[in-house]
């Protein structure tokens, strides 16, 4: 996201008094012109800026507030932009001269008294350089929640029967989280793969999977040939019905067909396409929020053990799917479960990763934890990816007193600080 933030730039809107003529507000502006220029920033006019400024391509309302007595403009701006749907938060860029904080001060408390958010960034030195890296990281902020708004999830099949917790409604989640969820039938999914084979390309990846494996367990070729099919459906499903993310009811297929979704939601997460099992509505939409974060895929496991040892504590993670482009190496293993079709056996790489889990009725609550993968584990009797991570202790109770549900979510990295900023900016709550 920052690197197509620099790339893309943003439009802002500079906001004067009208007893400031021109001359005088270009005199002001002068010494701030080359901080927005070098984050590629574009002045619009009050007037050109009604139909608000962009960052990634998204619209956003950011104005920098250049002197006081600006503040029933700007809301008149916002009232003018900001209508249906759920309001954007707000970058509102202030200055140490002509009462430009103070302006901004009221402003932000106004927008929050009408139960709007907003990010004030202050620049403090003459010419606002010190704070480029806040302003950066506030046009990152934005830029990440106008795309996860803009983000569409596909729940292919109904979230399977256990998952009492994590079935969240669309209309919920377009009200929290402002993306569209859409419900596809399993039989859509069938068509699609009767409607897809190619054998020469079934093939093709089915030897690439099996060349790249450091070893071969149960599965035998027939088995990896008809995961590819599930593959290949779902990714013709998402290209027709333009997801950016989809979770799968895949024991359906399990039991009906008896092959496995592990496979096609490894290959279609890294291939850009987020993919969650079990039709886990909380999960799908965390695996999104991460790869957003991160700029990498994420990973969904079962909290299969947690223990204590001091300010300290391990939870050990397993599933029988992961993207690979995550793992330092990988075995090919039968689902765990059912013994059938084909699961990845993945190895995670030792480090800093982030653990989130997302519930409540709306989807409305997240709890979210940094902490360090130390190994991955092979034991018998638990999901074939399996990961230790170490957090503090009372993360972990966190998680254990205040549930949210079963699946949690791994994304690279230590993106702790910007997730609970995303979560506070758009009025979630943090357990």
């Amino acid at each position: 996201m920052e690197h197509e933030m620099k790339k893309g730039g943003f439009e802002y809107q500079l906001v004067s008094s009208v007893l400031h003529d021109a001359a005088s507000v270009e005199a002001i502006f002068l010494a701030y012109e080359p901080l927005f220029s070098s984050l590629r920033g574009k002045r619009l006019s009050m007037e050109d800026g009604t139909a608000g400024g962009k960052v990634c391509g998204a619209k956003v309302p950011i104005f920098f507030i250049l002197t006081g007595g600006t503040e029933g403009s700007v809301l008149r701006a916002l009232d003018a932009m900001q209508r249906g749907g759920k309001a954007l938060p707000i970058i509102l860029v202030a200055h140490t001269r002509h009462n430009s904080l103070p302006a901004a001060l009221e402003i932000a408390a106004r927008v929050r008294q009408d139960g709007g958010r907003t990010l004030l960034v202050l620049l403090c030195e003459p010419d606002g350089k010190a704070s480029q890296p806040e302003l950066e990281k506030a046009l990152k902020l934005v830029g990440l929640v106008e795309a996860m708004r803009a983000s569409k999830i596909g729940a292919v099949g109904e979230p399977s029967d256990w998952l009492v917790a994590s079935s969240q409604k669309a209309e919920d989640l377009s009200r929290v989280w402002g993306l569209t969820l859409e419900s596809v039938g399993l039989d859509a999914l069938r068509s699609e793969m009767a409607g897809t084979t190619a054998e020469s390309d079934e093939n093709a990846i089915a030897k690439s999977f099996l060349d790249k494996a450091r070893f071969l367990g149960e599965p035998r070729w027939a088995d990896v040939k008809a995961s590819i099919a599930v593959y290949k459906g779902l990714k013709s499903l998402a290209r027709s019905k333009g997801f950016d993310a989809l979770t799968l009811r895949c024991f359906d297929l399990v039991t009906a067909e008896k092959v496995t979704g592990c496979f096609a939601l490894s290959q279609l997460a890294d291939e850009g396409i987020d993919s969650g099992c079990e039709g886990d509505v909380a999960s799908i939409v965390a695996l999104r929020w991460m790869r957003l974060l991160s700029g990498k895929p994420a990973w969904m496991a079962n909290p299969s053990d947690i223990s204590f040892s001091g300010n300290k504590g391990t939870i050990l993670l397993a599933h029988c799917t992961v993207p690979r482009s995550l793992l330092s190496g990988y075995g090919i293993r039968s689902h765990f479960e059912s013994g059938l079709g084909v699961a990845v056996a993945g190895t995670i790489p030792p480090g800093p990763v982030t653990l989130v889990r997302l519930g409540g009725k709306s989807l409305e609550k997240a709890w979210v934890a940094e902490g360090v993968l130390l190994e991955t584990q092979t034991r018998e009797g638990l999901c074939r990816t399996q990961a230790l991570v170490k957090l503090d202790a009372d993360d972990l109770r966190k998680f254990i007193e205040k549930p949210l549900g079963n699946h949690i979510v791994l994304g690279i990295g230590r993106q702790g600080d910007m997730a609970r900023q995303y979560l506070e900016v758009e009025g979630m709550d943090i357990v």
